[in-house]
């Protein structure tokens, strides 16, 4: 099964529960060794680890993922059921 870009890029946002999760994924070893973790969430926040949503980007499309995906496994519930 061949998924688009799109799809994998919402997919990887629903594995994480929350934004610190997000930001953790992007913080590297070396980073952890020369920062604190709070710290290197900040420069992961500020863009020096290039591309990286904003907290109110990953909470909007977090929630807009999940709502397609509730959207769909109720479209699908429809369908299977008798009438």
């Amino acid at each position: 099964m061949e998924y688009s870009k799109f799809s994998r890029f919402h997919f990887s946002l629903t594995q994480f529960k929350c934004y610190e999760d997000y930001l953790d994924s992007k913080v590297t070893p070396l980073d952890l060794f020369y920062f604190k973790k709070e710290l290197a969430h900040k420069l992961v926040e500020h863009g020096h680890r290039g591309t990286v949503l904003s907290r109110e980007e990953f909470e909007e499309r977090k929630a807009a993922v999940q709502a397609a995906e509730a959207a769909k496994s109720n479209a699908f519930y429809d369908r299977s059921r008798p009438v």
